[in-house]
């Protein structure tokens, strides 16, 4: 039904924007102390991997329609640079590691909206 698929859609979304969306960047004393709290914080200590954006949703949200060039299926490349952190976990020294940066992006968009983070460019 239509709710149905309006409830999946949301759900999909929010879930998204758990794992990948903090603006204002939350203040932490290094890029590694960041990293070890948004993993844990946002309960994401099981990925190997995780980028999150530093932009406001809204502009995040363009990319799915006016501010995005499809590459795709149903991704889409922005067409400005986003304010990012990628973590990574370094299994030699079990902590997370992180690096600030600013790329374009690629999502995946259902609806407009962006579901998931596909890579940064």
């Amino acid at each position: 039904s239509c709710l149905s698929h309006v409830i999946f859609l949301v759900r999909v979304f929010c879930a998204y924007v758990l794992l990948h969306v903090n603006n204002p960047k939350n203040e932490a004393p290094s890029n590694r102390a960041y990293c070890k709290m948004m993993m844990v914080d946002r309960g994401v200590i099981w990925k190997y991997t995780n980028t999150f954006i530093h932009e406001p949703i809204n502009t995040i949200n363009a990319v799915c329609k006016d501010d995005g060039i499809p590459v795709g299926g149903f991704n889409r490349q922005s067409k400005k640079t986003f304010k990012i952190t990628t973590c990574t976990f370094n299994i030699l020294t079990f902590s997370f590691n992180g690096l600030n940066g600013t790329s374009k992006i690629v999502l995946t968009c259902l609806n407009g909206l962006p579901v998931r983070f596909v890579r940064y460019i």
